[in-house]
């Protein structure tokens, strides 16, 4: 069960920088993302070019992948959700055009990576003796450290500095936001941006956890983020911390009971429940309809 408990932990805060980035779009934009996965497989794709194909330094692809995943969000909202916004596209429309960029993206990443798995340098080392049952790898711990504190700057942004606190005033209420003087754009712009960056770091650290990278790999923990999302509720960027924590030390223990090839289904569950008895999410304000 301890062990158990640790290696939910590394999935949820894994998990976590991916919902955030999720949550923050769609706190900011209204937009429901369902390309979102590929910006997690895209940061793991990028990594395995340099890591591997190139050779370079495996902390210089890391760094690499970051940086082009935060630059391709920036592309994406600049050459298509930035213009559909100005001509006053539907969210709904949007959402059905978010499918169709993940159906794209996919399959390019199968013509470039193939249908087979491939492995990070380092990926699925020897664990080592940490505390009573508590066995981690160099890669885990290492994982955990750089996802607290990649979270922790996250969280210093939002609640102290000055386009933190211009994100979560866009995310509460847009319209009252741009009154206000905030450029609404801009900050959708850096959202995107960080977003997307949050989600090419996830894809790196889910490819080390798997361990190995394939094709659909962001598609394959795409519920478990909206999951997160919902949970903590939406729109809401701790919101998504709990949510992704609490989604990934359930998914790892009910492995103690059920079988691992369905232990996704679980987050399934907990979403239903949280849906009937808090539909705000744990974190989420309750708003009136109609």
């Amino acid at each position: 069960f301890v062990e158990r408990l640790i290696n939910g932990l590394n999935f949820g805060l894994m998990l976590a920088l991916a919902s955030i980035g999720l949550s923050l779009i769609f706190g900011t934009t209204g937009l429901t993302n369902f390309a979102h996965a590929e910006m997690v497989t895209l940061g793991a794709v990028v990594a395995l070019f340099f890591g591997v194909t190139v050779g370079w330094p495996m902390w210089v692809a890391i760094v690499l992948a970051v940086v082009l995943s935060g630059a391709f969000g920036w592309l994406v909202d600049a050459g298509i959700w930035r213009p559909l916004r100005r001509r006053g596209i539907g969210l709904v429309q949007m959402m059905i055009l978010t499918i169709g960029f993940s159906l794209l993206l996919r399959y390019l990443f199968q013509l470039r990576i193939g249908g087979g798995t491939s492995q990070l340098p380092g990926a699925g080392g020897v664990k080592h003796q940490i505390l009573g049952p508590i066995r981690l790898s160099t890669i885990d711990m290492v994982s955990m450290a750089v996802s607290l504190a990649v979270l922790l700057a996250v969280a210093y942004w939002l609640l102290r500095t000055r386009t933190g606190k211009a994100t979560r005033a866009v995310a509460d209420n847009r319209p009252l936001a741009a009154a206000s003087g905030i450029d609404v754009e801009g900050v959708t712009r850096i959202v995107w941006i960080a977003g997307a960056a949050l989600a090419g770091l996830s894809g790196v650290l889910w490819a080390y956890f798997r361990p190995g990278i394939k094709w659909d790999m962001g598609m394959q923990i795409l519920l478990l983020i909206f999951a997160a999302v919902v949970l903590g509720g939406l729109g809401t960027a701790f919101g998504a911390l709990l949510g992704a924590l609490i989604i990934g030390v359930l998914v790892e223990i009910s492995t103690l009971w059920i079988p691992s090839d369905i232990k996704y289904v679980g987050a399934l569950g907990v979403l239903i429940i949280i849906l009937l008895v808090r539909p705000q999410g744990l974190l989420g304000r309750t708003a009136r309809i109609g």
